[in-house]
């Protein structure tokens, strides 16, 4: 008895046992069954927060982090939308925390550059330990808003990447100036280029506006920016540039100045358009006004109606921003100027760059991880899929020759690759340059184009002197 119970005991050990086995086997099948065709948790990797301007850059770095996310299964983007007017608050205000951002990647333009430069890495050494190929961007358009200069360790530090070329360009009707009987007219009387791609200094375009107004061709002449809350203070330094760049005493032997500094300072950061210089640029810009502009009382013209006046066909010319192109040639937005367009650069063959900046957050809890991901944004390859994509025009160069090699848009980027090498028309992006430099230039300039100050001299050694004063202040609060 005893024996015959043991042996059903064992029988029924063993039974238990294999059941048990079946079903721990039936499980570990199962899960590695469910882990196989799992995809890889994004939550499970990092996570890259990057603020994007929607209807500026949003377009463009999304391209971009799709493209990267799928090479890259283990590193989700997530966008942070915001306005153009709320960016730089809501960055500088998340980094104000101190090792509390939850930001990764900010955006900004050339004007918050003075501002956000405190609050992005520098990425100097990054850019050296990755051998990160820099000589891929032209020096005018690091100088909008890329580079810093540290006033206080005297170096020039390189606080993030531009992602696309915007700049100033010189948009004319064809209907005009490529009119041969006009052309050999104005010839004959001026003894200079109708054409505006041959113009070699401001007064060739002041004498087409006044040409083109006395024959009655166009409502207006050659339209500028002139709006006193912003515009001027990116106006003025367009023409300016013509007489900074020949003189040494003003440019001190650089191309664009001192980072950040730029155009409207010398190298020893003191003002330098209070001169003769810029007193005949001032000259030509209010003629600029006058011939080309409604009146201020009547319509400002800003970065909006730049796009707006010029395209409705009233005027002749314009000096505009790259990215109005695409809207010119568009018939369903345009068609009064659709296909007439003709573009150059600034009389005498420069420009001024604008664009969009995008670096590292102080604080970025992934910074290793950011710096690859805008790697990957400025690439070459990806630069020109992100063009094609209905982004902006990149301002690799290396992107910008292949987009060269397409006929259909080969006259455009030709310009804007030129353009990109001859970017130093920039004016001052200071800490200050917001709050303090651009109303109080502004304010000087405006009641010259008005007429409230007689003389142009008078004008500029006015805002010349306010920004030495801000400028010492600010030096003062660094040193105490």
């Amino acid at each position: 008895m005893y024996k015959a119970r043991k042996a059903v005991s064992t029988r029924g050990a063993i039974f238990s046992i294999l059941i048990i086995l079946i079903v721990l086997l039936a499980g570990v099948g199962g899960y590695m069954a469910y882990q196989g065709s799992r995809k890889p948790s994004k939550t499970s990797g990092i996570t890259l927060n990057i603020v994007v301007v929607g209807g500026w850059n949003q377009r463009t770095v999304q391209v971009a982090a799709d493209d990267y996310e799928a090479l890259h299964p283990d590193v989700h983007i997530n966008l942070i939308i915001t306005t153009f007017g709320n960016y730089l608050e809501k960055e500088t205000v998340a980094e104000s925390q101190v090792n509390a951002s939850s930001y990764d990647i900010f955006t900004w333009s050339p004007t918050s550059s003075g501002p956000i430069a405190s609050y992005v890495l520098p990425l100097n050494a990054m850019i050296s330990s990755s051998g990160y190929n820099m000589s891929n961007f032209a020096q005018g358009m690091l100088s909008s808003g890329a580079e810093y200069y540290n006033a206080t360790s005297k170096s020039t530090e390189i606080i993030g990447f531009p992602i696309d070329t915007s700049i100033y360009t010189l948009y004319y009707l064809k209907s005009i100036f490529d009119n041969e009987t006009l052309a050999k007219e104005f010839e004959a009387e001026y003894h200079a280029p109708f054409n505006p791609t041959q113009w070699s200094n401001w007064t060739e375009a002041i004498w087409a506006d006044q040409f083109v107004l006395s024959k009655g061709l166009a409502q207006y002449g050659m339209l500028i920016d002139d709006n006193p809350s912003h515009g001027m203070i990116d106006a003025f330094p367009a023409v300016f540039y013509w007489w900074y760049r020949s003189n040494s005493s003003l440019n001190g032997g650089t191309k664009g100045g001192l980072p950040g500094y730029n155009v409207m300072f010398t190298v020893s950061g003191q003002p330098d358009f209070a001169g003769p210089d810029g007193v005949a640029a001032l000259e030509i810009y209010k003629q600029l006004v006058e011939y080309g502009d409604p009146l201020p009382s009547i319509e400002v013209v800003n970065y909006n109606t730049l796009e707006s006046i010029f395209g409705s066909g009233k005027a002749a010319a314009e000096i505009g921003w790259t990215e109005y192109a695409s809207s010119f040639n568009n018939s369903k937005v345009f068609p009064a100027v659709a296909g007439k367009v003709g573009e150059a650069l600034l009389p005498g063959g420069y420009t001024e760059a604008g664009g969009c900046i995008m670096g590292i957050a102080k604080y970025a809890s992934n910074k290793t991880a950011a710096f690859q991901f805008l790697e990957f944004l400025t690439s070459n390859a990806e630069a020109v899929k992100e063009y094609y994509a209905g982004g902006f025009v990149p301002t690799e160069l290396g992107a910008l020759q292949q987009l060269g090699k397409n006929n259909t848009i080969a006259s455009f980027i030709s310009l804007q690759y030129k353009g990109t090498l001859v970017a130093y028309a920039n004016p001052p992006f200071l800490s200050i340059s917001s709050t303090v430099l651009v109303p109080e230039f502004n304010d000087a300039i405006n009641n010259y184009i008005s007429g409230a100050t007689i003389s142009p001299q008078v004008a500029l050694q006015t805002a010349a002197s306010q920004w030495a004063s801000a400028l010492k202040l600010v030096e003062r609060s660094v040193e105490g």
